[in-house]
């Protein structure tokens, strides 16, 4: 990409880190070894699943245990390389079983944080459009209209996803496999991923720990929300009703170091080849970083 080129937004199936192997190199013997893949977990053990699946070839069942990321209905894998997180392969598995019971029995605030890759949007819906005013980028009215209505039915259903009742669990499941449709329809995450998610990538390559995504997506979308103009507390209060603990995230990470992640996040996001966001918009001073943790931190909620 020359010097000043927007960077254009990735495609949902493009593989993100060629370094890692190709599915040709599957190691010797191991399909005459295993006849399928079971991912039955998180979200580290369904990526874990898909990628293993991608390298081998083998045939893939995932059988999500919490409801915390919308990877069991995306079809490449989060790879970590170097602290920092890049998504590889194309990988169909032939069944994901969603067991309302099974989902119930992990902690309610797991599946609670999972709507955090739903909030997204609305930060991510405000990138997307800057980004074709700013820079020409495709962008599908339609497609973000629809997108749009996903939070407006998580809204009206949010007592449901706080009480992890049976139709939380569909209504969660139904909205991440909607989000996961339309971002194929648009050819790359925009409906779903922006600055929030940016934020997300620098703030855990700079502290070198990993944050229960749900929840730490919530967080970051609330700061970056908050930066755009964009409805900040209108956002605040869904994350709320539906119960997401990014508060335990902030204490978690530390405010200083949400901070230092919202200062370097526009190079982070440079360097990745990441598509324009406001992050690129306005220089995100010391002064702005530390009025939007506090816009968080000074929130009591009654």
């Amino acid at each position: 990409m020359a010097d000043g080129e927007p960077a254009q937004p990735r495609p949902r199936r493009e593989p993100r880190c060629p370094r890692v192997g190709r599915p040709a190199e599957h190691p010797r013997g191991v399909r005459g070894r295993l006849a399928r893949i079971i991912g039955l977990g998180g979200g580290t053990a369904i990526d874990t699943a898909k990628y293993l699946a991608w390298r081998t070839g083998l045939p893939l069942i995932l059988v999500p245990s919490a409801l915390t990321v919308d990877a069991p209905f995306t079809d490449s894998a989060a790879v970590r390389r170097d602290g920092r997180i890049h998504y590889t392969g194309s990988v169909a598995p032939e069944a994901v079983i969603v067991d309302a019971a099974l989902i119930r029995t992990a902690p309610t605030h797991l599946n609670r944080g999972g709507v955090g890759d739903l909030l997204s949007i609305h930060t991510a819906l405000y990138d997307w459009r800057l980004a074709h005013a700013r820079t020409g980028e495709p962008y599908d009215a339609a497609v973000a209209q629809q997108s749009a209505s996903l939070l407006s039915r998580l809204r009206d259903q949010s007592r449901e996803i706080y009480a992890v009742s049976d139709a939380g669990v569909r209504l969660l499941t139904e909205l991440f496999c909607e989000e996961v449709y339309l971002c194929l329809q648009a050819g790359s995450s925009r409906p779903e991923e922006g600055s929030e998610h940016h934020l997300l990538y620098t703030l855990e390559y700079l502290t070198g720990r990993t944050y229960l995504h749900g929840a730490a997506v919530t967080l970051c979308a609330l700061v970056m929300a908050y930066l755009q103009g964009n409805a900040p507390d209108e956002l605040r209060a869904l994350a709320d009703a539906c119960g997401v603990e990014y508060r335990a995230i902030l204490a978690e990470a530390g405010a200083d170091a949400l901070m230092e992640a919202l200062l370097h996040a526009p190079d982070y996001a440079r360097e990745e080849g990441l598509p324009y966001t406001v992050l690129m918009e306005t220089p995100t001073t010391r002064e702005r970083a530390q009025a939007a943790v506090a816009w968080v931190q000074s929130y009591t909620n009654r």
